[in-house]
């Protein structure tokens, strides 16, 4: 095999990465040779894929490659680094020397099998498109205060079987955008807590993270929520406490909240808010009151609070002397109260 090698001594099931100079030969990271084949990898210094570990879960591989420790001289995980690394098991973690962690670096992974939990370092500052997108961890997921960007589909489950986390998600102060179906189809979240330095929820950011229980706050900070940013569409339970919808916010995308069954009590919409999109708080069925503070009423679109059918009494309240409100929207009509 030519190109870089794998130097060192296999010892308790571990073999210790040295790469040799060189391109990377195509079977470079076929490991193997112990009795049982728990192989464990410790990789010294930056990672990308030509160190050899991308699609380390296909046959010339033989998913040999178990368990992964990456060590703290590495400062950056490149992309597809560990990209279908499908026989990895245990927990990983990223320590506090990774600044970036690139698209799919660790995507692919466990399929429908839990491979144990995340630590993410608290240095790294940006988490790529794909990066741990179809790999499924057990626990909480905390995205250090030192990250300001996730990217899309970060750590969507794209395939859509539902299985990701099984703790909570805490979105450090730290990140100001969190990118489309950046945790799309997470099913089994307990509770989401979103940082106050987010400004953009991206579209099907949390799309279908049926399971999230708890209220949901939408920090100041944030000024658009993405078309089916909160959707819940495909059924199941999801919230048990209230909406609370940041006081700048502009606009709510189209689904936004469809089918956000949960989320009880009263909805106020701020009054920085200038549109509402089709079918944003469609079927919220649990909401018992609406209000706008908007004193010019918002572009909403069609059937944005149809299938709210526990507001009661079926009215939107908005404040005395607005304008441009319509006499009813989906059933309820608008009273000037506020």
């Amino acid at each position: 095999m030519s190109g870089k090698l794998f130097k060192g001594d296999i010892s308790n099931s571990v073999v210790e990465l040295n790469l040799l100079e060189g391109d990377a030969g195509s079977l470079s990271y076929g490991i193997g040779g112990t009795n049982n084949g728990e192989i464990k990898v410790v990789h010294k210094g930056d990672i990308t894929q030509s160190s050899g570990f991308y699609d380390a879960g296909s046959s010339l591989a033989s998913n040999d490659m178990k368990g992964l420790v990456i060590g703290t001289s590495c400062t950056s995980i490149g992309s597809s680094a560990f990209y279908y690394c499908t026989g990895l098991t245990g927990n990983l973690v990223i320590p506090d020397s990774v600044t970036t962690i690139g698209s799919y670096a660790f995507g692919y992974w466990g399929i429908s099998t839990p491979i144990g939990t995340l630590t993410i370092g608290n240095s790294v500052t940006s988490i790529g498109s794909y990066a741990f997108s179809y790999s499924y961890f057990t626990g909480d997921l905390i995205i250090p205060d030192s990250v300001t960007t996730i990217g899309d589909f970060g750590f969507a489950d794209v395939n859509f079987t539902n299985v990701m986390f099984n703790g909570n998600i805490v979105i450090g102060n730290g990140v100001t955008s969190i990118g489309s179906n950046a945790f799309g189809f997470c099913e089994v979240f307990d509770s989401l807590t979103i940082g106050n330095s987010v400004t953009s929820i991206g579209s099907y950011a949390f799309n279908n993270c049926i399971g999230l229980t708890g209220s949901l706050v939408i920090p100041d900070s944030v000024t658009t929520i993405g078309d089916y940013g909160f959707d819940m569409g495909l059924g199941g339970d999801s919230w048990s406490g209230p909406l609370t919808i940041g006081n700048s916010v502009t606009s709510i995308g189209s689904s936004a909240f469809f089918y956000c069954t949960g989320f009880n009590g009263s909805l106020t919409i701020p009054n920085s808010v200038t549109s509402i999109g089709s079918f944003a708080f469609n079927g919220c069925s649990s909401i018992t009151s609406v209000s706008i503070l908007a004193t010019t009423a918002p572009t909403i679109g069609s059937n944005a609070f149809s299938s709210m059918t526990s507001v009661s009494p079926a009215e939107i309240h908005v404040p005395v002397g607005a304008t441009g409100y319509a006499a009813s929207y989906d059933g309820l009509t608008v009273v000037y109260d506020l």
